[in-house]
Protein backbone atom coordinates (compact mmCIF):
# COMPACT_ATOMS: atom_id res chain seq x y z
CA UNK A 1 0.00 0.00 0.00
CA UNK A 2 3.08 2.58 0.68
CA UNK A 3 4.38 2.07 -2.78
CA UNK A 4 0.63 3.01 -4.13
CA UNK A 5 0.78 5.91 -2.27
CA UNK A 6 4.26 6.96 -3.51
CA UNK A 7 2.90 6.16 -7.10
CA UNK A 8 0.46 8.87 -6.71
CA UNK A 9 3.24 10.99 -5.09
CA UNK A 10 0.95 11.60 -2.00
CA UNK A 11 3.20 13.42 1.16
CA UNK A 12 2.85 11.19 3.97
CA UNK A 13 4.47 13.44 5.88
CA UNK A 14 1.41 16.04 5.53
CA UNK A 15 -0.49 15.17 9.24
CA UNK A 16 -4.20 14.19 9.53
CA UNK A 17 -6.72 15.36 11.83
CA UNK A 18 -10.26 13.82 11.83
CA UNK A 19 -13.10 15.53 13.78
CA UNK A 20 -16.13 13.85 14.89
CA UNK A 21 -19.63 14.67 14.22
CA UNK A 22 -22.26 14.95 17.17
CA UNK A 23 -22.87 12.94 19.78
CA UNK A 24 -19.41 11.18 18.83
CA UNK A 25 -15.71 11.36 19.58
CA UNK A 26 -11.82 9.92 18.50
CA UNK A 27 -13.11 6.47 18.28
CA UNK A 28 -15.40 6.52 15.62
CA UNK A 29 -12.20 7.11 13.82
CA UNK A 30 -9.50 4.82 15.30
CA UNK A 31 -10.57 1.34 13.77
CA UNK A 32 -11.59 2.42 10.46
CA UNK A 33 -9.74 5.62 8.70
CA UNK A 34 -7.25 6.83 11.33
CA UNK A 35 -6.22 3.12 11.08
CA UNK A 36 -6.18 2.67 7.37
CA UNK A 37 -3.88 6.28 7.21
CA UNK A 38 -1.30 5.65 10.00
CA UNK A 39 -0.90 2.35 8.29
CA UNK A 40 0.37 3.79 4.50
CA UNK A 41 2.74 6.51 7.19
CA UNK A 42 0.65 9.35 8.04
CA UNK A 43 0.57 11.02 11.34
CA UNK A 44 -2.61 11.06 12.59
CA UNK A 45 -4.47 13.20 15.37
CA UNK A 46 -8.48 12.34 15.90
CA UNK A 47 -9.84 14.57 18.49
CA UNK A 48 -13.16 14.97 20.39
CA UNK A 49 -15.15 17.27 21.80
CA UNK A 50 -14.87 18.85 25.34
CA UNK A 51 -18.50 18.86 25.54
CA UNK A 52 -19.02 14.78 25.62
CA UNK A 53 -17.15 14.53 28.50
CA UNK A 54 -18.98 17.23 30.02
CA UNK A 55 -22.06 17.01 32.43
CA UNK A 56 -25.72 17.98 31.37
CA UNK A 57 -25.13 21.09 32.84
CA UNK A 58 -22.00 21.76 31.89
CA UNK A 59 -22.65 21.00 28.03
CA UNK A 60 -25.44 24.05 28.56
CA UNK A 61 -22.38 26.49 28.75
CA UNK A 62 -20.82 25.40 25.42
CA UNK A 63 -21.83 27.51 21.77
CA UNK A 64 -21.25 26.16 18.39
CA UNK A 65 -18.22 28.50 18.38
CA UNK A 66 -16.65 26.63 21.65
CA UNK A 67 -16.01 23.80 18.92
CA UNK A 68 -15.07 26.35 16.20
CA UNK A 69 -12.30 27.43 18.70
CA UNK A 70 -11.35 23.68 19.68
CA UNK A 71 -10.68 22.87 15.71
CA UNK A 72 -8.58 25.55 15.40
CA UNK A 73 -6.44 24.94 18.57
CA UNK A 74 -5.78 21.06 17.22
CA UNK A 75 -5.20 22.53 13.45
CA UNK A 76 -2.58 25.05 14.85
CA UNK A 77 -1.01 22.15 17.37
CA UNK A 78 0.63 20.87 14.34
CA UNK A 79 4.14 21.81 13.15
CA UNK A 80 2.98 21.25 9.19
CA UNK A 81 -0.82 22.79 8.25
CA UNK A 82 -2.90 18.82 8.45
CA UNK A 83 -5.14 17.70 6.00
CA UNK A 84 -8.88 18.15 8.09
CA UNK A 85 -11.57 15.50 7.63
CA UNK A 86 -13.99 16.33 9.48
CA UNK A 87 -17.85 14.46 9.97
CA UNK A 88 -21.49 15.97 10.14
CA UNK A 89 -21.32 18.32 12.93
CA UNK A 90 -17.13 18.17 12.89
CA UNK A 91 -17.46 19.32 9.30
CA UNK A 92 -19.37 22.65 9.77
CA UNK A 93 -16.66 23.62 12.35
CA UNK A 94 -13.81 22.00 10.43
CA UNK A 95 -14.91 24.32 7.71
CA UNK A 96 -15.76 27.72 10.17
CA UNK A 97 -12.06 26.75 11.52
CA UNK A 98 -10.29 26.77 8.53
CA UNK A 99 -11.52 30.01 7.56
CA UNK A 100 -8.94 31.32 10.53
CA UNK A 101 -6.42 28.19 10.80
CA UNK A 102 -4.32 26.70 7.70
CA UNK A 103 -4.87 23.69 6.40
CA UNK A 104 -3.18 21.80 3.44
CA UNK A 105 -6.50 20.36 2.66
CA UNK A 106 -10.27 20.09 3.81
CA UNK A 107 -12.49 16.59 3.23
CA UNK A 108 -15.81 17.13 4.37
CA UNK A 109 -18.22 14.10 5.08
CA UNK A 110 -21.83 14.94 4.80
CA UNK A 111 -21.14 18.08 6.76
CA UNK A 112 -23.80 19.77 8.35
CA UNK A 113 -24.75 22.40 5.53
CA UNK A 114 -23.40 26.01 5.40
CA UNK A 115 -27.21 27.60 5.77
CA UNK A 116 -27.99 25.13 8.65
CA UNK A 117 -29.85 21.76 9.01
CA UNK A 118 -33.74 23.37 8.42
CA UNK A 119 -33.56 21.92 4.71
CA UNK A 120 -32.15 18.91 6.13
CA UNK A 121 -35.03 18.16 9.36
CA UNK A 122 -37.72 18.62 6.88
CA UNK A 123 -36.10 16.39 4.30
CA UNK A 124 -36.29 13.85 6.93
CA UNK A 125 -39.81 14.58 8.30
CA UNK A 126 -41.50 13.91 5.35
CA UNK A 127 -39.85 10.44 4.74
CA UNK A 128 -40.10 9.45 8.50
CA UNK A 129 -41.04 11.86 10.80
CA UNK A 130 -40.66 9.37 13.45
CA UNK A 131 -36.79 9.06 12.73
CA UNK A 132 -36.64 12.77 13.03
CA UNK A 133 -38.22 12.66 16.39
CA UNK A 134 -35.37 9.34 17.06
CA UNK A 135 -32.63 11.50 15.89
CA UNK A 136 -33.57 14.84 17.98
CA UNK A 137 -33.99 13.11 20.99
CA UNK A 138 -30.76 11.06 20.73
CA UNK A 139 -28.83 13.82 20.37
CA UNK A 140 -30.29 15.44 23.61
CA UNK A 141 -29.85 12.13 25.28
CA UNK A 142 -27.83 9.73 23.95
CA UNK A 143 -29.21 6.74 25.70
CA UNK A 144 -32.27 6.03 24.14
CA UNK A 145 -30.30 5.01 20.94
CA UNK A 146 -29.80 1.59 22.95
CA UNK A 147 -33.54 1.56 22.86
CA UNK A 148 -35.22 0.61 19.15
CA UNK A 149 -34.30 1.17 15.61
CA UNK A 150 -32.24 3.65 14.65
CA UNK A 151 -33.62 6.68 12.49
CA UNK A 152 -33.36 5.81 8.92
CA UNK A 153 -30.26 6.98 7.19
CA UNK A 154 -27.51 6.79 10.00
CA UNK A 155 -26.84 3.32 8.93
CA UNK A 156 -27.66 1.54 5.50
CA UNK A 157 -27.30 -1.86 4.68
CA UNK A 158 -23.98 -1.70 3.38
CA UNK A 159 -23.29 -0.96 7.29
CA UNK A 160 -21.04 -3.54 9.01
CA UNK A 161 -23.82 -4.59 11.67
CA UNK A 162 -21.32 -4.95 14.52
CA UNK A 163 -19.36 -1.54 13.71
CA UNK A 164 -23.16 0.13 13.43
CA UNK A 165 -23.97 -1.44 17.25
CA UNK A 166 -20.59 -0.52 18.30
CA UNK A 167 -21.36 3.32 16.80
CA UNK A 168 -24.51 2.98 19.01
CA UNK A 169 -23.05 1.94 22.17
CA UNK A 170 -20.72 4.67 22.30
CA UNK A 171 -22.58 7.58 21.26
CA UNK A 172 -22.40 10.47 23.70
CA UNK A 173 -25.68 13.22 24.40
CA UNK A 174 -24.41 16.45 22.61
CA UNK A 175 -24.46 19.90 23.96
CA UNK A 176 -28.38 21.03 23.54
CA UNK A 177 -27.15 25.12 22.41
CA UNK A 178 -24.80 23.89 19.88
CA UNK A 179 -26.90 21.90 18.28
CA UNK A 180 -29.78 24.76 18.39
CA UNK A 181 -27.48 26.87 16.52
CA UNK A 182 -27.12 24.63 14.01
CA UNK A 183 -30.22 25.87 12.74
CA UNK A 184 -28.89 29.04 11.88
CA UNK A 185 -25.39 28.75 11.87
CA UNK A 186 -22.74 31.82 12.23
CA UNK A 187 -21.80 33.35 8.57
CA UNK A 188 -18.92 31.55 6.85
CA UNK A 189 -15.94 33.85 6.04
CA UNK A 190 -15.54 32.34 2.80
CA UNK A 191 -13.17 34.99 1.60
CA UNK A 192 -10.62 33.00 3.77
CA UNK A 193 -10.99 29.42 2.17
CA UNK A 194 -9.62 27.69 -0.84
CA UNK A 195 -12.54 25.96 -2.23
CA UNK A 196 -9.51 24.01 -4.50
CA UNK A 197 -8.48 22.61 -1.59
CA UNK A 198 -12.11 21.23 -0.73
CA UNK A 199 -13.94 18.11 -1.02
CA UNK A 200 -17.60 17.76 0.08
CA UNK A 201 -18.91 13.83 0.19
CA UNK A 202 -22.34 12.86 0.30
CA UNK A 203 -24.10 9.44 -0.11
CA UNK A 204 -27.54 8.84 -1.48
CA UNK A 205 -28.51 6.57 1.65
CA UNK A 206 -27.64 9.68 3.97
CA UNK A 207 -31.65 11.25 4.71
CA UNK A 208 -29.56 13.14 8.30
CA UNK A 209 -28.23 15.10 5.83
CA UNK A 210 -29.41 14.59 2.27
CA UNK A 211 -27.23 15.04 -0.78
CA UNK A 212 -28.94 17.59 -2.27
CA UNK A 213 -28.21 19.88 1.11
CA UNK A 214 -24.79 18.99 0.83
CA UNK A 215 -24.23 19.54 -2.97
CA UNK A 216 -25.82 23.45 -2.02
CA UNK A 217 -22.70 24.01 0.05
CA UNK A 218 -20.12 22.64 -2.65
CA UNK A 219 -22.03 25.28 -5.09
CA UNK A 220 -21.89 27.96 -2.58
CA UNK A 221 -18.03 27.67 -2.87
CA UNK A 222 -17.25 26.34 -6.11
CA UNK A 223 -15.83 23.08 -4.34
CA UNK A 224 -15.47 19.33 -5.63
CA UNK A 225 -18.01 17.53 -4.26
CA UNK A 226 -18.34 13.42 -4.32
CA UNK A 227 -21.79 11.78 -4.31
CA UNK A 228 -21.75 7.77 -3.68
CA UNK A 229 -25.19 6.03 -5.24
CA UNK A 230 -25.82 4.50 -1.79
CA UNK A 231 -24.10 4.78 1.96
CA UNK A 232 -25.35 6.24 4.83
CA UNK A 233 -24.70 9.15 7.11
CA UNK A 234 -21.57 6.89 9.01
CA UNK A 235 -19.02 6.42 7.22
CA UNK A 236 -16.67 5.02 9.53
CA UNK A 237 -19.75 1.50 9.68
CA UNK A 238 -20.04 1.18 6.34
CA UNK A 239 -18.45 -2.00 5.05
CA UNK A 240 -16.48 -0.16 1.91
CA UNK A 241 -15.24 2.75 3.81
CA UNK A 242 -11.38 2.01 2.75
CA UNK A 243 -12.67 2.32 -0.37
CA UNK A 244 -13.76 5.83 0.58
CA UNK A 245 -10.37 6.58 2.05
CA UNK A 246 -8.57 5.78 -0.91
CA UNK A 247 -10.52 7.75 -3.07
CA UNK A 248 -9.55 10.53 -0.40
CA UNK A 249 -6.34 10.03 -1.72
CA UNK A 250 -6.76 9.71 -5.24
CA UNK A 251 -8.48 13.50 -4.89
CA UNK A 252 -5.41 15.07 -2.83
CA UNK A 253 -3.38 13.46 -5.89
CA UNK A 254 -5.82 15.29 -8.35
CA UNK A 255 -5.48 18.54 -6.19
CA UNK A 256 -2.06 18.41 -6.13
CA UNK A 257 -1.63 17.80 -9.74
CA UNK A 258 -3.78 20.64 -10.04
CA UNK A 259 -1.35 23.05 -7.67
CA UNK A 260 1.48 22.25 -9.33
CA UNK A 261 0.04 23.10 -12.94
CA UNK A 262 -1.43 26.21 -11.52
CA UNK A 263 2.01 27.03 -10.19
CA UNK A 264 4.16 26.43 -13.10
CA UNK A 265 1.84 28.51 -15.33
Amino acid sequence: MRSNINALNIDTSTPILFVPGAMSGSWIWEDNFAQHYRAMGFKVHCMTFSGHHLSFKERLKLRFNDYVDECIEAIESFDKAPIVIGHSLGGLASLHATAHAKAHALILMSPVPISGVVGSMSSLAKKSPISLAKFITAACYAGITRYGTPPIGIYSDTCDTADADKVTAQLRSESIPVLMKLLSPPKLISTKLHPSNILFLAAKGDHIIPHTEIQKSADQLGADIKIYKGLSHTYQAESCWPDIANNILQWLHQSNMKDHQASAA
